[in-house]
């Protein structure tokens, strides 16, 4: 009897967190180009997977760290596999937010309601950019030494707070032990707390507020089964891109960090490249100013579009020109700093 009562107990609970997920879902959904926000959520989970693994090794301390990343991809068993990994899946994830952003812009996702989901995606993405240097930065050899002191060297110049900031950022005039400690605490601490706390509230804003419509796709379909099927093979079949990617692509490890010696092939991160390169061949001051107004535009612009729409603006068709227009200019510069350095 005892046991029959537990069965049903159990089957209760079981039923209630399936009436919990099951939820109606949108059938745009089904396509891949609508479902690319699990893919950086698949790839972060990698990555922190990964990065715990590799804080048993590392070492954040100038004399050490280096070596302490040698010993990962060198001695370590299957060092370089984690590593690797780590590496890619950080690359991979904000290269999907790029993909998953220009998605929403391009289809105006974004509309009312869902200008708390943009806002919070905003923040998300420029959180992982700020995951990806730290992360960048804690090989400390000398391509990497060099771009987060070029990294640090453009948040210095910043208009009104860019000073304070990398002076906190740096702990002093100059990149030193206390910076790489600075940068590991952000790494392995504050970063991920805030991207988990940011993801967490992204889902929650779509589950409350619902997805975004779609014209010409008007059905619905449950979200487990199906729903959960498909994130779930997204998921193995990013597991499965990144492993190949490790494989063909391992980690490598330059010369350590010299701050007397300028490395010859200095650069920040792939996804600072394009803004490096503004600032590299426009007036610095007014091209800095310029990425503040346009990041200043990236955050409103769910506001600009309502009041624009109002007014008789086709935002459809002025959407796409100017994201054909942003990442044409984003790959042009990124390419130009690529084959200039």
């Amino acid at each position: 009897m005892e046991t029959l009562i537990e069965q049903t107990a159990e089957k209760s609970l079981k039923d209630r967190v399936i009436d919990l997920i099951q939820k109606d879902v949108p059938d745009h959904l089904n396509s891949f180009f609508y479902c690319m926000g699990a893919t950086p959520l698949v790839l972060f989970m990698i990555a922190a997977a990964t990065g715990i693994l590799m804080t048993f090794y590392y070492i954040p301390s100038q004399e050490r760290a280096y070596d302490s990343v040698k010993a990962i991809t060198n001695e370590v068993y299957l060092g370089w596999f984690i590593r690797g990994m780590h590496r890619i899946s950080i690359n991979l994830m904000i290269f999907t937010l790029f993909l998953h952003l220009a998605r929403v812009f391009v289809t105006r996702a974004y509309k009312t309601p869902g200008e708390l989901k943009w806002l919070l995606g905003a923040v998300l993405f420029f959180t992982t950019l700020a995951m990806g240097f730290t992360g960048y930065s804690l090989v400390y050899d000398q391509v990497s030494y060099w771009g987060m002191t070029v990294v640090m060297n453009m948040i210095g110049e910043i208009p009104v707070v860019g000073m304070p900031l990398a002076y906190l950022l740096r702990g002093g005039s100059e990149v030193s032990e206390i910076t790489l400690l600075r940068l590991y605490d952000l790494h392995t601490k504050l970063l991920p707390a805030v991207l988990i706390l940011l993801i967490g509230a992204h889902i929650l804003a779509v589950t409350i507020l619902g997805f975004a419509k779609i014209e010409g796709m008007e059905g619905n379909h449950l979200f487990y089964p199906g729903h959960v099927m498909k994130v779930g093979l997204i998921a193995v079949s990013l597991l499965i891109l990144v492993v190949n990617m490790v494989m063909i692509f391992p980690p490598t490890l330059g010369p350590v960090a010299n701050p007397q010696e300028v490395a010859p092939n200095v650069a920040p991160p792939w996804y600072f490249s394009a803004v490096y390169k503004w600032i590299t061949i426009a007036p610095r001051q007014p091209a800095l100013f310029g990425i503040l107004f346009l990041s200043g535009i990236f955050f409103l612009y769910p506001f600009m579009d309502r009041f624009l729409t109002g007014r008789g603006f086709n935002m459809g068709r002025i959407n796409i020109v100017i994201g054909t227009a942003a990442v044409s200019a984003f790959a042009i510069l990124t390419l130009w700093n690529v084959i200039a350095g």
